[in-house]
């Protein structure tokens, strides 16, 4: 789904479809790496400088099918972080050298590489935050909690 610029700026260069099908091409050629989730983070920062710049806008019934998809697979991201916490200890395969070789292999790529699964979870958890902050945005939902955060400072500052 493409939006469409805002008066006479600019048509902005993202797409929700090209962050959406970058991770779809992705997992269909081999899964989620670390490659992916940057292609994905990279058209997602594209549209939160949009938003941020109001170079898009939703109504607040668009967006909110959007938003509720965003806080499920936020959801199912942090249940799958946790059923992963397995990963963070070294599988016992012995105390015999090729075993702890093993051992020490299977750990550094399930837990400790930038390709791991606990790495990988992480940074597609900051791609679906920094989703939904575009969205929040450009359905202009989070200009109260702007708004709030510099009174709060002002009122500090007096």
């Amino acid at each position: 789904m493409a939006f469409e610029a805002d008066g006479g700026q600019a048509a902005p260069n993202f797409s929700i479809g090209a962050a959406v099908g970058a991770a779809a091409n992705y997992v269909a050629a081999g899964g989620l790496n670390q490659a992916a989730i940057a292609k994905v983070s990279a058209e997602t920062q594209k549209l939160v400088s949009a938003a941020k710049s109001g170079g898009f806008k939703i109504s607040e019934e668009g967006v909110k099918p959007l938003r509720e998809a965003l806080a499920n697979m936020s959801e199912e991201l942090s249940a799958l972080k946790i059923k992963t916490m397995a990963l963070n200890d070294a599988p016992k395969l012995g105390g015999h050298p090729y075993g702890k070789a093993v051992a020490a292999h299977d750990h550094k790529g399930a837990a400790q590489s930038a390709n791991s699964a606990n790495a990988i979870i992480g940074q597609f958890e900051q791609v679906v935050k920094d989703a939904d902050e575009a969205l929040a945005r450009a359905a202009g939902l989070y200009k109260g909690v702007e708004d709030r955060a510099i009174d709060a400072t002002k009122k500090i500052q007096a």
